[in-house]
C-alpha cells in the first residue's frame, strides 16, 4: 500500500515539472530582449582624414609638426622657400609708392593751372589796351598771347591725363601686390580641420609639387563606427538616427568610458548571415592622464595642442556599441512576443 502511494506521489511531481508555467507573463520571463542591442564587431576609425595638399611648388623651408601631434585648424603646419616672391614684392611695393606719390602730389596741377590763368591774364590786359587805344598792341604780339592761353590749356589737360595714369598705376600696382601676398600665403600649409597630424609627407629641404600631399591630418575629435549588426536583431529600415553609446575599459578597476552618439547611415547591402553595416559617430573628448576631463581652453597658446591631454577614444580600439531601439519598434516587438505561444523567442 506505502509503495503504491510513493509511486503515485512521484507520478504527480512529474507531471507538475513537465507542465509548462502559464501565469507569469513572458516579459517577467525576460523573453522579450531589452531596448538595447548590444553589438562587439565594431571599428573605430576617424570621421574625415584630409590630404593637405602643396598650393605651389616648390622647396620645403620649414616643417612645424611632427606626426602624432593635435593641431587646430588654421594652423600652419609649414612653408615653402619664399626668397624670390619676397623680391618680387618689395619691387612692387616701389611701383606702388612711386604711383601713390604722383597721386597724391598736386604740384604739378597747381603749376599748370597758373600759368593758364597768368596768360589769360595777360591776353585780357593787352585786349583792354588794344580796345581803349587802337592799334597800341600788335596783332601778332595778340596771336602769340593767344597761342600761350591756349598752351596753357593744353598743359592743364595733360597734367591731369598724367594723375588720372597715376592712379591706375597705383591701383595697378595695389592688384600686383595683392597677388604677390596671395602667393605667399599660398606657400603656407594650413590646416583645414582640428585634428592629429598622421603623415608627413615631404621635410624640411625637399621639393614638392603644386597639389601633391604635404601633411595628411585626421579629426581625431569626432569618430566613424563601422559596425556588423544582426538584422533580426535590429531593422536597417529604421535604424538611422538612433542614439548609441560606445564602451571601453573594465568598470572592476575604475577605467571603463563611455561616449555617445547616433547611427549616421546604413549599407544597403545585406551580409552573410543576415547581417548588415551601420555606421554611427560619436563626439570624442579630451582628458588627463588622471582621468580628468578638462575644459576646452586649457591649451597651450601657439602651440595647436592641449596640455598634459589626450583623447579618450582612438581608432583600432575594442569597443562595444549599445544601441537603443525606438519606442516604435519595441512596442511592434513586445505586441509580437505576446501573440507568440509562451516559450517563443522575440529578437
Amino acid at each position: 500500500m506505502r509503495h503504491a502511494v510513493k509511486t503515485i506521489v512521484c507520478l504527480i511531481a512529474g507531471l507538475c515539472a513537465s507542465t509548462p508555467v502559464h501565469a507569469a507573463d513572458p516579459v517577467e520571463q525576460g523573453q522579450v530582449k531589452t531596448n538595447v542591442v548590444e553589438v562587439r564587431d565594431v571599428v573605430v576609425d576617424f570621421r574625415q582624414q584630409v590630404d593637405v595638399p602643396a598650393l605651389q611648388s616648390g622647396a620645403v623651408a620649414e616643417l612645424s609638426v611632427r606626426p602624432n601631434q593635435f593641431i587646430r585648424q588654421k594652423d600652419v603646419l609649414g612653408r615653402l622657400d619664399s626668397q624670390s616672391l619676397v623680391i618680387r614684392r618689395r619691387a612692387a611695393s616701389l611701383q606702388y609708392e612711386s604711383a601713390k606719390l604722383i597721386t597724391s602730389d598736386d604740384l604739378e596741377m597747381q603749376f599748370a593751372e597758373t600759368s593758364l590763368a597768368e596768360a589769360e591774364a595777360e591776353l585780357e590786359a593787352s585786349n583792354a589796351t588794344d580796345q581803349k587805344f587802337n592799334g597800341a598792341v600788335s596783332s601778332n604780339q595778340l596771336r602769340r598771347m593767344r597761342l600761350a592761353v591756349e598752351r596753357a590749356r593744353l598743359e592743364v589737360a595733360r597734367t591731369k591725363k598724367q594723375i588720372r595714369q597715376a592712379e591706375i598705376d597705383t591701383q595697378l600696382a595695389a592688384a600686383d601686390l595683392a597677388l604677390i601676398d596671395d602667393e605667399l600665403a599660398q606657400l603656407n600649409c594650413v590646416s583645414p580641420i582640428d585634428g592629429v597630424v598622421l603623415t608627413v609627407h615631404r621635410e624640411a629641404g625637399e621639393w614638392i609639387a603644386k597639389g601633391q600631399p604635404w601633411v595628411t591630418v585626421a579629426s581625431a575629435g569626432e569618430l566613424t563606427l563601422h559596425a556588423l549588426v544582426d538584422a533580426d536583431e535590429l531593422s536597417p529600415a529604421t535604424c538611422v538616427g538612433l542614439d548609441v553609446s560606445v564602451h571601453w575599459g573594465n568598470e572592476a578597476d575604475g577605467t571603463a568610458k563611455m561616449l555617445a552618439g547616433k547611427i549616421t547611415s546604413v549599407d544597403p547591402t545585406r551580409l552573410p548571415g543576415n547581417r548588415f553595416r551601420l555606421h554611427a559617430e560619436v563626439q570624442n573628448r579630451r582628458q588627463t592622464h588622471d582621468g580628468s576631463v578638462p575644459p576646452r581652453t586649457a591649451i597651450v597658446p601657439g602651440s595647436g595642442h592641449s596640455v598634459d591631454q589626450h583623447w579618450q577614444l582612438l581608432p583600432g580600439a575594442q569597443v562595444t556599441m549599445r544601441i537603443y531601439r525606438s519606442r516604435d519598434e519595441m512596442a511592434w516587438r513586445m505586441d509580437r512576443e505576446r501573440s507568440r505561444p509562451y516559450g517563443g523567442n522575440v529578437r
